[in-house]
């Protein structure tokens, strides 16, 4: 296990660069853009939003521009939808081609082979190395859960911008059996860089191949002499076993991770006990209502010389300003501001208390340093504890249009339910109550203990490991279709068995039990849910995601305990070389190593 010792230059609203201009030179430091969770399409027919997440994302490229980096690293998500809209493809090439176009040179070696890091994804070169390309600005990216791979060729949406050249598309591994993370290796100057690649892999099968020891990185020669940086896009936040990476699992040969998947944004660099930095940038655009998402957006300038590094954080102008408040109601006859009006019954004045927080949120959301005169995003979750404080949320709502983005969903109300509160302490408050009426809970954890523990619930026909894998899709992919599409699959293959064996009447049961069991039903419904060519059921509108009104769900906090996801070392690979041409420098290679991950 190789032990770095790297720099935590965390100043994040400073502009020192690494060093001194005396000892070092520009020429030597690589200066990257590093940006997760981009969104492009979410909720792109929403006649308010549409065009928020082309905007942030325009944003982001003249950041690039500006800063004249040496290249954009994305960590996932760059699209909303597995299978992206026309309008929403062409308003991304579009801007890539404007921004990433151009005659200014690039300044880094590309040292490693091409056709070997990109051939899952269908490419020999990188692009700014192609003579038929003038690319000023290189953009490297990996996929996340919601632009996963889909079909019987498994193409992602990258799978088209990297055919355009206009991106270059890593990480992408098509045996789930053993995963080796190998390095794109690239040079600017004395200094060497090893980026390392880790698209979306499901939890559980990430999870298993951590316990069998079958998922590596493999290090260049010399593994001392590089800057050891990946990219990944798994769980951070402990949401139960198997389901997420402890940042103390961790290989110490790595000196930076970029961490993309969780939205809310961590940019600042933290540090494992295993002296491994993490960086978790969050997304660019809130998905859902949750508190997570209403922290600032930013993105971050990366940059690194020889062993050492510096994280800028870069405040986003454009994103649309969201206000996320809790509150209980309790006590409105006391309050000065209602006390006074006798004549309201119980739910005006919730409505009026409510009214009050709402106006605050809005003149709250102003004082922003957003461009533009945006409406803000609001969610103000109400806990009641007698019922006499509810009304019509959504009606309450109405009064707002026009002075917010979502005047359809501002107030959430919900029971907070008191039986488990200690009375004797009277400890009725907010963060008591809510404390009890928000446990953490994963929705397919939920469905295994509906249908396993409810006899009456049990699935007679269907496997429940199998509808689990369709929940988990729905969810992960905002995929709506997947649920029925898995059921009906599942349905008329049963009848086909049926019928083709010829079962008789007495004998379906136990038919039923073995097909329930087979083997080979998950590779079935993994081929169900990623046929690219799948008849469309039913289509969600891009605003119905998933709203994580669970801070639990959208926690701020990440587990670093360590779980069950440890995994060892593999054997070192024998010695080799690769070689190839290039139009900025020759390139170098040899026998790597593998570490733990």
């Amino acid at each position: 296990m190789c032990k770095q010792k790297c720099f935590n230059l965390e100043m994040d609203n400073s502009t020192e660069e690494i060093g001194t201009q005396e000892e070092r030179s520009e020429e030597d430091i690589f200066n990257i853009l590093v940006a997760t969770d981009i969104h492009l399409g979410y909720g792109e027919r929403d006649p308010i939003r549409g065009q928020d997440t082309f905007i942030t994302f325009e944003e982001i490229l003249k950041i690039a521009q500006c800063e004249n980096v040496d290249f954009l690293l994305l960590g996932g998500d760059l699209f909303h939808e597995t299978r992206p809209s026309a309008y929403c493809l062409y308003k991304c090439i579009e801007l890539l081609k404007k921004y990433c176009l151009g005659d200014r040179p690039v300044q880094i070696e590309f040292l490693s082979d091409p056709s070997h890091n990109f051939s899952a994804t269908g490419n020999d070169t990188v692009n700014y190395e192609d003579p038929n390309l003038n690319i000023s600005l290189p953009v490297f990216s990996i996929h996340g859960n919601h632009d996963d791979p889909t079909g019987e060729h498994q193409i992602s949406a990258l799978n088209l911008l990297a055919s355009t050249g206009l991106i270059n598309y890593f990480g992408k591994y098509n045996n789930h059996a053993q995963i080796d993370i190998e390095p794109i290796l690239l040079k600017k100057g004395t200094t060497k860089l090893a980026l390392y690649g880790l698209s979306h892999v499901k939890d559980e099968r990430l999870g298993r191949l951590f316990l069998d020891k079958k998922a590596t990185i493999m290090t260049p020669p010399d593994a001392n002499s590089w800057f050891h940086l990946l990219v990944l896009h798994q769980n951070r936040a402990n949401r139960g076993a198997k389901t997420f990476i402890p940042d103390d699992t961790l290989p110490g040969v790595l000196n930076l991770v970029i961490w993309g998947h969780e939205h809310d944004c961590r940019i600042s660099v933290e540090r494992t006990d295993n002296n491994v930095f993490i960086s978790q940038p969050g997304s660019t655009v809130a998905t859902s209502l949750c508190i997570g998402e209403s922290i600032a957006k930013h993105v971050g300038l990366l940059k690194i010389y020889g062993r050492e590094f510096h994280l800028k954080r870069i405040p986003l102008k454009t994103v649309r300003p969201f206000i996320f408040r809790e509150k209980l109601l309790k006590d409105l006859d006391t309050m000065a501001d209602l006390a006074a009006i006798e004549s309201l019954t119980h739910s005006a004045k919730a409505m009026k208390f409510t009214e009050i927080q709402v106006e605050e949120m809005i003149a709250e959301a102003k004082k922003l340093d957003r461009e533009g005169d945006m409406l803000p995003l609001l969610r103000l979750n109400l806990s009641y504890l007698d019922e006499k404080y509810t009304f019509n949320a959504i009606r309450f709502g109405q009064k707002f249009i026009g002075k917010v983005a979502n005047p359809e969903d501002i107030v959430k109300l919900k029971y907070a339910a008191t039986k488990s509160i200690n009375r004797k302490k009277g400890d009725n408050s907010w963060e008591a109550i809510n404390s009890i009426a928000t446990m953490p809970a994963r929705v397919e954890d939920l469905v295994m203990q509906l249908f396993e523990k409810n006899e009456a619930a049990s699935l007679k026909c269907l496997s429940l490991k199998a509808v689990n894998e369709a929940v988990v899709k729905s969810i992960d992919s905002n995929d709506s279709e997947a649920p029925i599409l898995v059921v009906e699959h599942l349905k008329s293959e049963l009848r086909q068995k049926l019928e083709e064996n010829m079962v008789e009447l007495e004998n379906v049961d136990d038919f039923i039990v073995r097909f329930k069991e087979t083997k080979d039903l998950e590779s079935l419904v993994e081929k169900i849910l990623t046929d690219s060519n799948r008849q469309t059921i039913h289509r969600s509108n891009d605003d119905d995601d998933v709203d994580c009104d669970d801070e639990n769900e959208c926690s701020l906090a990440a587990s670093t305990s360590r779980g069950s996801l440890i995994a060892s070392a593999r054997p070192a690979r024998g010695p080799g070389s690769r070689g190839g041409r290039g139009s900025r420098g020759g390139r170098r290679g040899g026998g790597r190593k593998a570490n733990q991950i």
